[in-house]
């Protein structure tokens, strides 16, 4: 799990910075669509497609792509289904892509309108379809509050051991 996220962070930085969310509430999405890093969508030959937020690739893609089997929920019943993801050449490109994705179609446009508000962007990305598993943003934003508590948890171990006395050295 640090591997993953110290893997991730600055790239998730910055796209919650364009996003305008925080930088755990995206890697909190990556780590649900990838297993924290354990189930990135492989090509054939073993590569990685770096595709860290299950993005399809419709008509409209240009890039490479990797087809793999899913599971998608239809009127409230898990059934696999194969489809065909984007491939992408770094997990920059895959974040990048995420931000592009998300601002070039309008379905997203609620979503997008947050205000700042992490629940709202990721109960606006369920509305809008971005996943078909019916508890997808209470997934993300479990992952998210894991995050922030471990986060608040290494900074108050932090802050207390720069309270600490130091030993005299004479």
């Amino acid at each position: 799990m640090t591997e993953f996220i110290d893997a991730v962070r600055d790239h998730a930085a910055r796209a919650a910075r364009a996003l305008n969310v925080s930088e755990n509430l995206l890697i909190a999405q990556a780590a649900l669509e990838t297993g924290w890093g354990k189930k990135v969508i492989r090509h054939a030959d073993g590569g990685s497609s770096f595709n860290l937020f299950g993005i399809k690739a419709d008509q409209r893609w240009q890039g490479d792509r990797v087809a793999r089997q899913t599971v998608e929920y239809r009127n409230g019943i898990a059934r696999r289904e194969m489809a065909n993801f984007r491939s992408y050449g770094s997990l920059g490109e895959a974040f990048s892509d995420y931000v592009q994705f998300l601002q070039a179609n309008g379905r997203y446009s609620d979503a997008l309108q947050h205000r700042g508000r992490d629940e709202y962007f990721a109960r606006g990305l369920q509305a809008a379809g971005y996943a078909t598993d019916p508890a997808y943003a209470d997934k993300i934003l479990g992952i998210k509050a894991r995050l922030d508590r471990a986060d608040a948890e290494r900074a108050s171990t932090t802050l207390a051991l720069k309270k600490t006395p130091q030993a005299s050295l004479l």
